[in-house]
């Protein structure tokens, strides 16, 4: 049977270990923030290139453009992603699996980009983004950070918006990924610029 004491202290040690491990989570989702402004900065060109071709009735070379975007986008996120273990010194459970969400996540969208691309369906394609990149903030929400809840519910309600209005898609997914990825990363950047993370 445990006495009194070792039973306090094992709960101290638990509690020990959980703050270590919350701290962990918030020093990888710092260095997290560079992959989220990669991928806000790309979406972004994406969309102004989508516009312009457009508007330059150049339809065809759209998909190309998605098609280097997530080109570069996987690549440097991949490596960016490389990277935090090597500047943090962790790699928890927790870590791996808001990292597998994310995968996951760009895999379903690079297999929608192929069917779009072969079938020319696109409507509802840019809400079926919306609601899978809201899946994945919801997640991150639970496991890391909390306010990327509010990222989530955003996202969630572009994709509602996008369903009934589509000719404000591209207005609705400039400020979507202006707001729940370039803005976040450049205030926590700057909060925690010269800060020992």
């Amino acid at each position: 049977m445990i006495d009194k004491k070792e039973a306090e202290r094992s709960l101290e040690e638990i509690k020990r270990h959980l703050i270590e491990t919350e701290e962990d989570l918030r020093k990888t989702g710092i260095y997290a923030l560079d992959i989220q402004l990669l991928l806000g900065f790309l979406v972004l060109v994406g969309l102004g290139l989508t516009v312009f071709l457009n508007g330059r009735a150049l339809y065809n070379l759209i998909w190309v453009v998605w098609a280097c975007i997530l080109v570069v986008g996987f690549f440097f996120g991949y490596r960016l992603a490389k990277r935090i273990p090597r500047m943090t010194g962790v790699t928890s459970f927790a870590g791996k699996l808001i990292g597998m969400v994310w995968l996951g996540i760009t895999i379903s969208l690079s297999l929608m980009m192929f069917i779009v691309w072969y079938s020319g369906y696109t409507t509802y394609l840019e809400s079926f983004i919306a609601l899978l990149v809201g899946v994945g903030f919801f997640v991150e929400a639970f496991v890391s950070w909390r306010e990327f809840i509010i990222a989530a519910i955003l996202c969630w309600v572009a994709a509602l918006i996008d369903g009934f209005f589509p000719d404000l898609t591209n207005l609705v997914f400039a400020f979507l990924i202006f707001v729940t990825m370039i803005l976040p990363g450049i205030v926590v950047k700057i909060r925690f610029r010269g800060k020992e993370v």
